[in-house]
């Protein structure tokens, strides 16, 4: 069975257990393990090289992220960064609700703690829950990204580091105070929508690999806060007040080139 509950005034789906057809959706309930993992190029143990596009050398020596939670949606909606509710129009399909931190220079499957539910018809997109724990509560001391690595440019080097929270840091004042929840935390820890062609199925696993390369796209390292000189020591700011941390806080929440989800055969993991 499907129950319906109300969030923000949308009707979203809570998939729960049951041995029933869904009558509601057309669609049978099956319980989904899911997996996270970086890209299928890197070698684990291996630093990930790349260079982005300010012409920066990039070399991720560790990279992790912590993902509170994946749902899928029959819908292609509006993005949750525009004046929306944080619980998106149409039908959620899908959805693991156990967060993990995941290395994401590792390219083999590393799984969440505990299985999802979902319905057994095609998603369109995608969400990511960048989150530590309740998604609508301000303060979260939650490390969602831990880097570590050197960006070169010519003959300057940039050793550096960076620890990104989405917490009371990231909160945004509304345009209107007589409107104070028109900008909600929620809407900075949601990354969507993620364009996917999944359909859940009795055989398989969901599956999301992030490449942490597309965090450092528009990343200009030259401008980054030094904070140690023997060694040098660069670090990223973890309230956006300088170029480098806006540019790696929106890679991080970049709905395209960062995130792919995949619905992957049992037989073939």
């Amino acid at each position: 069975m499907i129950r319906r509950y109300k969030f923000h005034a949308l009707t979203v789906l809570l998939l729960v257990p049951a041995a029933s057809c869904i009558g509601s959706t057309g669609g049978d309930l099956v319980e989904i393990d899911a997996y996270a993992a970086g890209p299928t190029t890197l070698v684990k143990g291996q630093p990930y090289r790349f260079t982005n596009d300010r012409g920066f050398d990039v070399t991720l020596d560790a990279a992790k992220i912590h993902i509170g939670a994946l749902y899928l949606n029959q819908s292609v909606p509006t993005s949750v960064a525009s004046d929306t509710s944080c619980f998106l129009a149409g039908i959620y399909v899908a959805e693991l609700t156990s967060g993990r931190d995941v290395d994401v220079l590792d390219p083999t499957l590393q799984p969440f703690p505990t299985t999802g539910f979902a319905t057994t018809e095609r998603a369109r997109t995608a969400e990511v829950w960048l989150s530590g724990g309740d998604v609508e509560t301000r303060s979260d001391p939650t490390i969602i990204v831990s880097v570590r690595g050197t960006a070169v440019s010519g003959t300057e080097s940039y050793p550096f580091e960076a620890a990104i929270t989405i917490s009371d840091n990231r909160v945004v004042t509304p345009p209107d105070p007589a409107l104070p929840g028109a900008k909600p935390i929620c809407k900075q820890r949601i990354v969507s929508p993620i364009s996917v062609d999944i359909t859940p199925s009795e055989r398989g696993s969901l599956v999301v690999r992030v490449d942490p390369a597309g965090w450092f796209g528009n990343v200009d390292f030259s401008e980054l806060e030094q904070v140690g000189d023997n060694p040098s020591r660069y670090r990223f700011r973890d309230d956006g007040t300088d170029q480098p941390s806006r540019a790696l806080y929106a890679g991080i929440r970049a709905n395209a080139g960062v995130y792919a989800l995949s619905w992957e055969d049992s037989s073939g993991g």
